[in-house]
């Protein structure tokens, strides 16, 4: 147990917030209409909107107000749409990078109990910490601090490896095996050099939380420390990391849309975001954070957590106009109000939002991929019905006066890519030549922008805004009284390789036994799309084999990736790993080919190939397959010299001249080649990048070809 002696003080001023009974169902408000009357009917009316609008299956809603005790928790809709389970308060969602809150309270409880400094270098607690430099940007992993960490400044790799999420279980030993992955990649930039949101890093502080008090396997320990020290103490219940048997069933079903089954992923990287809650547990949360942090955290260390921590870096970031606190995002200012909190997206999509100012805390989650676009709009109009109602006073949304916005609709127009609206949409000009939105899932009609007079547009969702930085248009959607980054325009390029990756796509998840589809086409431009669920993304090609969805925001952006074995094409995406549905033959160009199989031992020469996981090498866009030089040398009828004594060779190919060391990176972020009993291995795609040959992936019989064109 933590010490508790010293927190008896705010305990004890806490204690009628915090036992303040929770309503139940909301029908127990009812008793009390002069409590929040107007905010509960805003909050039922425009969930029931959203959700008829948008497709939405259902959602969980709590409002609490710390100076009456007031607390009101509702469902909508289902929890399961097919047997017509209602939502309720104890209906348990997937509240994604929400979680990264409670992260945070772990780790600045152990600054409370002195166990940890935020401002001293990680690899003091943890030593076997490595990554390489950022060959463009530079940077050292021993300047990266816990403060760096939990304000997404670090320049960490983020790391997106399928081993990270599973449609089956989480894994136990993933956190375990991070930094050996981590040791062979390179920064992504240089350390509080930019804002970049970043997993990898929440990641690295539950191993922290783990390490540091005493646990081996860092998922176990990061577990139990926050059921111990977090969610017993609050009362959470029914709050946890870890998804097992005993809160599996509980869960509300993933949605497509209102009836569409959706998958349920199991994050590994569960520090990042696997916990599960209810709005009853989180009102309870709710009600401790507002009132001082009970026997959780000190009042002192809340308003540290709160404090925007300013690191110099100018706009544009990743997440510009959103100073970050230690642990708590959105920190928006308008009228001299700020509201504070953090959303998560998984399959289940959340927004949570604490008003220190006027002791005001809401939480919304929603069921549905179309609810991705709903529930920052709920959660921010009954927030602004919340404040209003008790304070008295209308508060209008206020831009920043350091934002300057663009309103001619000519100028808007283009593909935007947005997470937050669901996917890649578009800024059109009806025949009247008034702006649209359309593409926004679940959305039929496109969603119409009517000027405001402010800068700003009026739409269903709230106010949209647009500002050029730099060349590039971005999109804002005013939310906590305050306009915060929801997109940007992109500039899509025709794929000269999609053609081969055509079709449709399915995986099965072993637990429910739906399906899930994705589809891969080109549109008339050239342009190829991903579809997922209800939202369709353009892409950019990287090469013929990876694809990405194109962002300055988020630098590369996600990547899909594609292999061929045979006759069966097969698509990765995150954790997902889906087989296409029907079969297309092998292009006439490719026919020629030499063929790696892991483990095998035909080329006893020189040694046995052998597969390394993605995520062990600088960038998660490949897999990787090492190959013995000699073999590649004898492959492509190349020259190669050998230096023993500095583990460096070089292998000639024509005009091609390589020195390949295996204590340095090679060129185009491919890794460290391994000197392996004398002999020295080196990437397939890195053979494809220097002689201009292909390379493809058999992820079912761990095969590797490269192709030579004849």
């Amino acid at each position: 147990m933590r010490k508790i002696a010293k927190k008896l003080t705010a305990l004890v001023l806490a204690a009628t917030m915090v036992l303040s009974p929770l309503a139940v169902h909301a029908s127990e408000t009812e008793q009390q209409p002069e409590q929040f009357e107007v905010t509960i009917q805003t909050a039922t009316q425009t969930a029931e909107a959203l959700m008829e609008a948008l497709s939405i299956a259902g959602f969980t809603v709590a409002i609490v107000d710390v100076d009456s005790g007031f607390t009101w928790l509702q469902g909508f809709g289902y929890a399961d749409a097919a047997t017509q389970v209602p939502v309720t308060e104890y209906t348990l969602f997937s509240i994604g990078s929400t979680a990264k809150i409670f992260t945070a309270i772990a780790i600045m409880q152990l600054v409370e109990d002195g166990i940890l400094d935020l401002d001293e270098p990680i690899v003091t607690y943890l030593p076997e910490f490595r990554l390489l430099p950022n060959p463009v940007h530079g940077g050292d992993y021993r300047n990266i601090t816990t403060r760096m960490l939990l304000t997404h400044v670090s320049g960490i790799h983020e790391f997106h490896g399928s081993e990270s999420a599973s449609l089956i279980a989480q894994d136990r030993y993933f956190k375990n095996r991070l930094m050996p992955y981590l040791a062979e990649l390179h920064m992504q930039n240089q350390e509080v050099n930019r804002v970049t949101y970043n997993n990898t890093a929440y990641t690295m502080l539950g191993i922290l939380v783990a390490r540091l008090t005493g646990s081996a396997n860092y998922f176990d320990g990061f577990v139990r420390y926050t059921q111990e020290n977090i969610f017993d103490p609050a009362g959470m219940a029914s709050s946890s990391f870890e998804i097992n048997s005993a809160n599996r069933a509980n869960i509300a079903t993933p949605y497509i849309d209102a009836t569409t089954p959706g998958m349920f992923m199991y994050v590994s990287a569960a520090s990042a975001g696997s916990m599960v809650s209810n709005a009853y547990d989180m009102a309870q949360f709710m009600h401790i954070m507002l009132s001082g942090g009970g026997d959780i955290l000190l009042p002192a260390t809340i308003q540290e957590m709160r404090t925007p921590q300013d690191f110099g870096i100018p706009f544009p970031n990743d997440i510009p106009n959103m100073p970050m606190g230690l642990g708590l995002m959105y920190v928006a200012h308008a009228d001299g109000l700020v509201t504070i909190g953090h959303g998560g997206s998984l399959h289940h999509h959340t927004e949570f939002l604490l008003d220190f100012d006027n002791g005001i805390g809401v939480f919304v989650s929603g069921n549905s991929a179309t609810s991705a676009a709903a529930t920052t709009p709920l959660a921010t109009a009954i927030l602004r019905a919340a404040v209003e109602e008790k304070t008295g006073q209308a508060l209008q949304p206020t831009a920043n006066r350091n934002m300057v916005f663009v309103t001619n609709p000519e100028q808007l127009t283009g593909r935007y890519n947005s997470l937050a609206l669901g996917g890649t949409i578009e800024v059109v000009l009806c025949e009247e030549g008034a702006p649209q939105i359309a593409g926004i899932p679940g959305l039929p009609e496109p969603l119409a922008l009517a000027p405001r007079g402010d800068g700003g547009f009026e739409t269903m969702l709230g106010v949209v805004r647009f500002q050029e930085v730099q060349g590039i248009m971005f999109m804002f959607l005013d939310t906590q009284f305050g306009p915060t980054l929801v997109g940007e325009r992109v500039a899509f390029q025709p794929s000269e390789s999609i053609a081969r990756w055509v079709g449709n796509y399915r995986q099965v998840d072993p637990v429910s036994g739906t399906y899930a589809y994705v589809n891969v086409g080109v549109d008339e431009d050239g342009i190829a799309y991903i579809i997922m669920g209800p939202a369709t993304f353009l892409v950019n090609e990287i090469d013929p084999y990876n694809f990405h969805f194109p962002s300055r925001i988020r630098e590369m952006g996600s990547v899909a990736r594609f292999s061929m074995d045979g006759d069966t094409a097969y698509f990765r995406y995150s954790g997902s790993y889906m087989t296409r549905t029907e079969a297309v033959p092998e292009p006439a160009t490719q026919e020629a080919y030499l063929r790696f199989v892991m483990g095998s031992t035909e080329y006893t020469l020189a040694g046995i190939p052998h597969q390394m996981d993605a995520a062990s090498f600088m960038d998660t866009v490949y897999n990787r397959t090492m190959v013995p030089l000699r073999v590649i040398a004898e492959v492509f009828g190349a020259e190669v010299d050998w230096i023993d004594e500095t583990g460096t060779a070089t292998i000639v190919l024509g005009d091609i001249n390589l020195a390949i060391s295996t204590a340095e990176p090679l060129p185009g972020s491919f890794g460290i080649p391994h000197n392996i009993d004398g002999h020295i291995f080196v990437p397939l795609r890195y053979v494809a990048y220097a002689f201009g040959v292909n390379v493809d992936w058999d992820g079912a019989n761990q095969a590797a070809y490269v192709f030579i064109a004849e």
